[in-house]
């Protein structure tokens, strides 16, 4: 009689738990924006969010390098919406072929994480031929550390020979209700 009750409290506290800790963050995509400057070199096929269930969206984007890609950087920004988006957090340029070797910025490691398992963009330089982002979605889990409620933009301007070819603009939303 007493393991019984033991088993019930244990799982009425585990279910408490799931459902409080699914309710108290909401952590999703928005919106998500790409634009290619020269087709002569990038072109996007398809940019879009898909919806899984009411707290859950997906982030698709399909690519085509059609040049082989030496040289690749990458203008990382973020910003926080409070009337009108402002610079928030961080704003730095980026060596990718460097930083796929080893992993030396650590705002640029977060951000890599995020969405490492659900990319070919994982290898070393050069870059040509498809690059796919399929399926990807945000997992509160996978932030080091919290960050303020808000809604929030993560522009990503990438450069090939310094010279600017796409940009990706990812609109989320982080709300935390302690």
């Amino acid at each position: 009689m007493r393991s019984t009750i033991i088993f019930f409290g244990v799982l009425f506290l585990w279910i408490a738990f799931r459902l409080s800790y699914n309710e108290a963050i909401v952590f999703k995509f928005t919106n998500a924006i790409c634009e290619s400057y020269n087709e002569s070199w990038f072109v996007i096929h398809k940019c879009r969010l898909k919806a899984v269930n009411r707290t859950v969206n997906t982030m698709n984007l399909n690519g085509t390098v059609l040049h082989p890609a030496y040289r690749i950087g990458v203008q990382l920004q973020m910003f926080k919406r409070a009337n009108g988006y402002k610079p928030w957090l961080f704003n730095i340029h980026l060596d990718v072929c460097r930083f796929v070797k080893s992993q030396y910025n650590p705002f640029a490691k977060v951000v890599f994480g995020l969405f490492k398992e659900f990319t070919n963009f994982n290898h070393s330089c050069p870059y040509v031929g498809h690059q796919i982002v399929e399926g990807f979605y945000l997992r509160p889990k996978s932030l080091p550390h919290a960050i303020p409620s808000g809604d929030y933009l993560l522009s990503m301007t990438w450069h090939f020979d310094k010279r600017p070819q796409f940009i990706t603009k990812i609109y989320f939303v982080y709300m935390e209700d302690l």
